[in-house]
């Protein structure tokens, strides 16, 4: 066989096997998405502890005393949506974080790990950084709660406008993510306020993310858990919301003002 045809049929082939391969990878996400993996489970009740406590320590914060409750499935009512699904959740009306234990894999993986990533074609996240990310949630849940009540998110959700609840998503993610990154050796800014929106339904997963680590990375390293505070019970107004360098300069001159 010459070189040419050699080349053409391997590349057939291989073209073949791709067009198998990528739909059975998504196949197997979605099948492993509503499963538990009993080693996920077994990680994150032998390291809660311990990342709460190196959060504590890094971040400079404090949490309370209680801890969330962890199940190992999302629930039916946030359902997959093909390779994009949900890898992580906090629900605080019930102080539950839920995990979808069947697509994460630990810190340092496995062989089962290994074989799991190329079989959803590397479709996993690390389960230490989901948690870090879930945890934020929690922590900013009883901070909250602390001040305005146990039922404080449900006076947001019936009477907020879409600029207050974008304006809170911007600033909770933006924590959460900053959790994430500072624990897992990410501590970078990458998001650039030249991106920012100008329309409201323009804020994307993204800008939410990592825009608002962008906003509130300055804050929280500069102000630990006073700045975390602060950003919470001080959310962009609905102007601030398209000017984000000028909200983040009103909040650090304003905490400035505390000392």
């Amino acid at each position: 066989m010459n070189k040419k045809r050699f080349i053409l049929k391997t590349a057939f082939w291989s073209a073949v096997s791709a067009a198998m391969y990528f739909p059975a990878a998504e196949m197997t996400t979605l099948y492993l998405y509503y499963r538990k993996d009993p080693d996920i489970e077994a990680y994150v009740q032998n390291n809660l502890e311990k990342n709460i406590e190196e959060q504590e320590e890094k971040i400079g914060i404090t949490y309370p005393t209680e801890r969330p409750k962890i199940e190992y499935l999302i629930p039916e009512e946030y359902p997959s949506f093909g390779l994009a699904g949900l890898y992580g959740l906090y629900h605080n009306g019930k102080d539950t974080i839920y995990l979808p234990s069947g697509v994460l894999i630990k810190p340092e993986p496995d062989f089962s790990d290994f074989i799991t990533k190329i079989a959803t074609f590397n479709h996993t996240v690390d389960v230490k950084r989901t948690l870090d990310h879930e945890l934020a949630h929690f922590y900013c849940d009883k901070m909250k709660e602390k001040a305005l009540g146990k039922n404080h998110h449900a006076f947001q959700k019936y009477f907020s406008f879409p600029e207050e609840i974008i304006a809170d998503q911007l600033i909770n993610e933006g924590i959460a993510k900053y959790f994430e990154n500072k624990m897992n050796g990410e501590d970078k800014k990458k998001f650039s306020f030249e991106e920012w929106p100008s329309e409201i339904d323009q804020f994307s997963g993204r800008v939410l993310y990592q825009g608002g680590y962008a906003i509130v990375k300055p804050i929280i390293d500069r102000h630990k858990e006073k700045g975390i505070q602060f950003l919470l019970f001080n959310p962009p107004t609905p102007t601030e919301l398209f000017t984000p360098q000028e909200y983040q300069e009103r909040i650090l001159i304003d905490i400035a003002k505390l000392k």
